[in-house]
């Protein structure tokens, strides 16, 4: 056992709670150290759009339709462009008059339209559920007018034309008020109606057109409707003044899903496993008391300030504060990794072998802009442009991946650090000494944060061939701005990692809700959680790449909101949601306090415990 690290925890620009800082030295399974806080930053305009599908179990791009190359038999699924949300018939309505909202995508037969030819360039837009096209309600040319649906009669105020806007995304304009189908005020709310403004081209009138069934609009084709055959209009017509206005109150979600059914089949695979993986940061005891998938831990500290740490044959006591020295003077450099993978290794479950997987939380660039002797963030980016800290580094990360060798495990590779690179724009734009650093590995790669991390990645198919590396995903402007995060992932090569790690949130949400620490509401209900799903949903897809949740908070409703032993309710949602956990493209939820002070598996009460046992016990979530 070793003795458990510093932390402290301190107030954040922006008025957010940073991440307690840990000490260079590491502690014994199930007392972790915790990474920094996240820091607010600039808001940038990025926009990317990217539509996926699976073949063969691959993911590849799908063409989305544009101005010039709509089908007419294919239906397709609109996407907002600032909201990423999907054009909806809200509550599978059926009746003339009914609202036309955004919801997140599911791809069901509601979020699905046919685009009917009206003659001149002209489009109905039909819903596959309810056999109605998109209407000006009632023939207006008002700003801000609500369109609804209804029955197809081929008038002026039910027919619009495509025009064309950057990146293959179109808008809509109605042939009669001459104006565009619009997301009013840019609105990221689950049943925001639809309304039509004078056309702008602002990103909430854009539009993606995703052939239904392709990744990019999840598929699902729906069990509420069969594909509508267009009705023939008797004369030109539309809405009229005669029928009702649609109604303030309408239902507030589609039909569920069906749950995935237990241990069915998959032919999705992550680390070996077809089900979404079960894990998170222990000590030993409880590691065997559940059938567990993985375990975590972090590594980082300064790098090692000469070579001779890596090919001593003992540590010695000055090194300790090195991380390949944690384990103390009487082992080799390096016995923490190799210890940390032997153990897991070893697992038992019910007193019979069931080897664990794990993942580390490589997190050390923190430590270099220490050695920049500026610290988080502004240290982190300058210290990466200087050849002699950046070579110490890649050494550092060379001995580290040696040390893993053929283990199977995942490296979750520097929480943080890739928000403070999108915070100061194109990552091929932020100078880094790549070549200089590591010309044996990376000499090919360009002198920019991209370069790095690429070079991260490579070096870690180089030297620990069985391993699974990952970026981790770092976007806390991704409730306003998440094609910026798609664009920004996509220049950092994200879709030559193996996945992308993130965290849900940082501390327990009943710490949180304190006072004293903000009195900040963290805690989830459904529409929290569905938009936080459609978010690594959407960045899964961007880059062909699965979602780990690594550091969920362990907090549960029984507990007192005392030190360690603080409400939260982000296991029991996910763990009873796993067919949405699934379909968000999620491999993996990992468990773990972010801070000294938060619940952890070993104060929970067993909640986490008894749910992996009845996870497992069920067959788990096939992959998706």
């Amino acid at each position: 056992m070793f003795p458990r690290p510093s932390t402290s925890s301190e107030a954040s620009p922006g008025g957010r709670a940073r991440r307690g800082r840990a000490s260079s030295r590491s502690a014994a399974p199930g007392r972790r150290p915790t990474h920094r806080g996240r820091r607010l930053y600039q808001r940038r305009s990025f926009w990317a759009a990217v539509s996926l599908a699976v073949v063969g179990g691959s993911v590849v791009v799908v063409n989305t339709a544009s101005a010039e190359t709509v089908n007419t038999g294919t239906w397709y699924v609109l996407v907002d462009r600032d909201t990423g949300k999907a054009l909806d018939d809200l509550g599978y309505a059926t009746n003339d008059g009914a609202p036309l909202v955004q919801w997140s995508r599911t791809g069901a037969a509601n979020q699905q339209w046919k685009f009917i030819d009206a003659g001149d360039g002209n489009y109905r837009l039909q819903n596959r559920h309810s056999g109605k096209v998109l209407d000006d309600y009632n023939w207006s040319k008002t700003e801000g007018s609500e369109l609804v649906q209804w029955s197809d009669l081929n008038g002026a105020n039910q027919q619009f034309h495509m025009e064309k806007s950057p990146d293959g995304y179109v808008r809509l304009i109605n042939r009669f008020s001459g104006k565009a189908v619009e997301v009013p005020g840019g609105s990221k709310a689950d049943g925001a109606h639809i309304a039509q403004y004078h056309d702008w081209n602002g990103p909430q009138q854009q539009w993606r057109l995703v052939p239904a069934g392709s990744a990019g609009g999840t598929g699902n084709t729906g069990s509420s409707g069969s594909s509508a055959t267009p009705t023939t209009p008797a004369t030109p017509g539309g809405s009229g003044p005669a029928s009702h206005a649609p109604s303030g109150t309408h239902p507030t979600s589609a039909p569920p899903t069906p749950p995935a059914g237990g241990s069915g089949t998959s032919t999705k695979s992550f680390m070996g496993s077809n089900t979404v993986l079960i894990g998170g940061s222990m000590n030993d005891a409880s590691a065997s008391a559940a059938p567990f998938d993985v375990q975590y831990a972090y590594v980082h500290s300064q790098p090692a300030p000469s070579s001779d740490y890596y090919t001593a044959a003992r540590c010695q006591d000055a090194w300790t504060g090195w991380w390949g020295c944690w384990n103390g003077s009487t082992t080799a450099p390096g016995t923490y990794v190799t210890w940390r993978d032997a153990k897991a290794a070893q697992q038992t479950y019910q007193g019979k072998p069931r080897p664990q997987k794990f993942l580390w939380t490589w997190y050390s660039l923190r430590d270099l802009g220490d050695a920049a002797g500026q610290g988080d963030g502004p240290g982190e980016v300058q210290a990466i442009n200087r050849a002699d800290l950046l070579t110490r580094y890649m050494n550092d990360y060379r001995f580290f991946l040696q040390k893993i060798g053929t283990s199977h495990d995942m490296i979750d590779i520097e929480p943080d650090f890739w928000g403070y690179v999108r915070s100061l724009g194109n990552p091929h734009r932020v100078a880094a000494q790549v070549t200089a650093a590591n010309p044996t590995d990376c000499g090919s790669q360009e002198n920019s944060a991209a370069g790095l991390a690429q070079c991260l990645i490579s070096m870690a198919h180089k030297y620990a061939p069985n391993t699974s590396a990952g970026f981790h995903l770092t976007c806390w402007d991704w409730q306003n701005n998440t094609q910026a995060c798609v664009k920004d992932y996509a220049d950092l090569g994200a879709k030559n990692a193996d996945f992308l790690a993130t965290d849900v949130v940082d501390r327990d949400a009943g710490w949180y809700a304190l006072p004293a620490n903000g009195g900040r509401d963290t805690f989830w209900n459904d529409q929290k959680a569905a938009a936080q799903l459609a978010f690594y949903k959407t960045m899964a897809e961007s880059v062909g790449k699965p979602v780990v949740l690594w550091q969920i908070p362990l907090g549960n409703m029984a507990q007192n909101n005392t030190r360690n032993h603080y409400k939260d309710d982000k296991v029991d949602w996910l763990l009873s949601h796993m067919d949405q956990v699934a379909n968000a493209h999620i491999a993996g939820l990992l468990f773990g306090a972010g801070q000294q002070e938060q619940t952890a598996v070993e104060s929970d009460g067993g909640n986490l415990i008894n749910k992996t046992i009845a996870y497992r016990n069920s067959g788990g979530t096939p992959l998706k």
